[in-house]
């Protein structure tokens, strides 16, 4: 039997392989549009667990909630913890310049476009270790560390963090498109 560390570990690999190929089936993807799009999955799962269903609310809506305001941190600590974890020691200065400065690093995918698609991809990963919506994104937070790690040569870690913690807050306080079959 797998620990839930170990579940969690296998289902970050596997949605970090796949948003791949979710998102850019024909070649490559800009670091930035990827590690956003997982970071606002992650934050995506965790609105889920909100139980906003019930109301009547518009995709793209922004949900401004106190649950939100709690719970999103957990995803930007376990990332950050994770980092860590595979040695990279990010500084708080290094990080709060790069949450001033995203600059040239903005994702070219946006949220409408990556999230269904995403979603719709993770899906049966999610099903296969029967994951709620809360264990699926702490799942897809340690993804975006998986990447932004694996980026390292490509994407300073502390703007991709920055990155990470923007989509965590977009996903947590956002409306998500509903996924078709």
């Amino acid at each position: 039997m797998t620990t839930p560390a170990a579940t969690r570990a296998a289902v970050a690999q596997a949605f970090a392989s796949v948003a791949f190929d979710a998102l850019a089936p024909e070649g490559r993807l800009q670091a930035e549009s990827v590690i956003a799009a997982l970071a606002r999955m992650a934050g995506t799962y965790y609105f889920r667990s909100f139980g906003y269903a019930a109301m009547q609310l518009v995709p793209g809506q922004a949900v401004l909630s106190d649950e939100a305001n709690q719970k999103g941190p957990e995803l930007m600590n376990l990332t950050h913890e994770l980092l860590s974890r595979l040695g990279l020691r990010l500084a708080d200065d290094r990080v709060r310049a790069a949450l001033d400065d995203q600059g040239s690093h903005q994702p070219l995918l946006d949220f409408e476009f990556t999230q269904p698609r995403l979603e719709r991809a993770f899906a049966p990963i999610k099903a296969a270790h029967a994951l709620s919506n809360v264990e699926a994104g702490r799942a897809a937070a340690c993804a975006v560390a998986l990447l932004i790690h694996n980026c390292q040569s490509v994407l300073d870690p502390a703007v991709g963090y920055g990155i990470a913690v923007y989509g965590f807050v977009e996903g947590t306080k956002t409306t998500p498109w509903p996924v078709a079959d």
